[in-house]
Parts: structure tokens; sequence; C-alpha cells
């Protein structure tokens, strides 16, 4: 699992970087509409949700259920502040979209409504913080995936080894020509958790 992390206030870069990613073979787009003019947001996404139907990608927005609901997306990631809400989320969403929420810690962990998110984010930054969020999870009998946000400059190897299942990149950070080689460490990573189990 690798999320592309897309932002920006031009509609036509989105696009731009957007489709440069999925040539790059990324299937998971993920989009901050908020810098976005109102005016270019719904255009925008309807570009974006077209692109990645072409090309068997999942498109997520962050945090506007509305337009979720409204053009049936793929799915959507959600901040913190949403956790007292999650339920109520899922229900006006519907059973279909993927919907997964960036935790902070692992005192968050209990507040996790079991059948109401699929998967949740942390930041990579913190490496003991990954492993407590990852190991409070599965004491808690929660089996979502954990992504978590990487950067040029960290060691995926290590990232990897908190028992994380994947990464977040930005595209600010990570150009889309980088994103093949990436995908392919993940890969191996991931396939080589699976023999040794």
């Amino acid at each position: 699992m690798l999320q592309y992390l897309i932002s920006g206030n031009s509609a036509s870069e989105i696009v731009s970087i957007t489709n440069q990613a999925l040539d790059k073979g990324c299937r998971w787009i993920r989009v901050d509409l908020s810098e976005v003019p109102k005016n270019d947001i719904e255009p925008l996404v309807k570009a974006l949700q077209e692109k990645c139907s072409d090309c068997e990608a999942f498109l997520s927005v962050e945090n506007d259920v509305d337009m979720v609901i409204r053009l049936k997306l793929a799915g959507i990631h959600l901040t913190a502040s949403y956790l007292p809400t999650l339920i109520e989320t899922r229900k006006a969403l519907g059973e279909e979209p993927i919907m997964g929420v960036t935790i902070e810690d692992s005192a968050q962990v209990p507040f996790l409504p079991r059948t109401a998110i699929d998967y949740i984010a942390v930041k990579g930054s913190d490496l003991d913080n990954c492993q407590r969020i990852v190991q409070q999870m599965r004491d808690s009998n929660l089996d979502e995936p954990v992504v978590a946000t990487f950067a040029p400059d960290m060691s995926l190897e290590k990232l990897m080894s908190t028992g994380i299942d994947g990464i977040a990149v930005y595209h600010s950070t990570t150009l889309p020509s980088d994103l093949p080689q990436l995908l392919a460490a993940l890969t191996t990573f991931l396939e080589r958790r699976l023999t040794d189990n």
C-alpha cells in the first residue's frame, strides 16, 4: 500500500501530478483540496476520478464527506478531529467508500470504532510512536492496516520494521519519477514479511 498525497491550489497542477504518478505505477491517489478555489473543486475531482478509473487506481479525498457522497468517490481520509464522529460519518458514507483516519498516538486507539474505519494513518517520523500504535492496535484485536508518512530522508527499512503495512508519501518531497523504485522497495519488504511469517 502506497498512498501518494497531492495538494496545491492549482487544479491543472494537481491533475498533472496525478497523471505522472499513475503513469509511474502508483494506484492510490490521496488529494487535499483545501487550497483549491471552491469553484474548481468539483470539476477537478471528476477529472481525477475519471483518470483513476481508467488506470484502475484508487482516489480518496481529505475530509470532504459531502463530496464523497455526491460523486460516489472510492474513499476518504479524515484528520484526527473526526475521531469522535467516525461512526456517524460511516453511516453517512455507507459501506462502500474506504475510510481512513489519522491518529496521533496509541492513546487514541481504544477510541477507534471497529466497524467504521478501513485503515489508520500515523506520522512516520517518530518510529517509537509508530511501533506503539501498531502494538496497541494488535493488542486491541484491531487488524486494520497502519499507514505511515514517509520522506526520502528516512529509512524505509526502519519504518517498515515498526510493523506498519504501508506508506504515504507527499508529492512535495517525493517526485512521481521516484515512485517506481519506492514501490519496488515496499513490495520487497512486504513479501519478505509474508515469507517470514
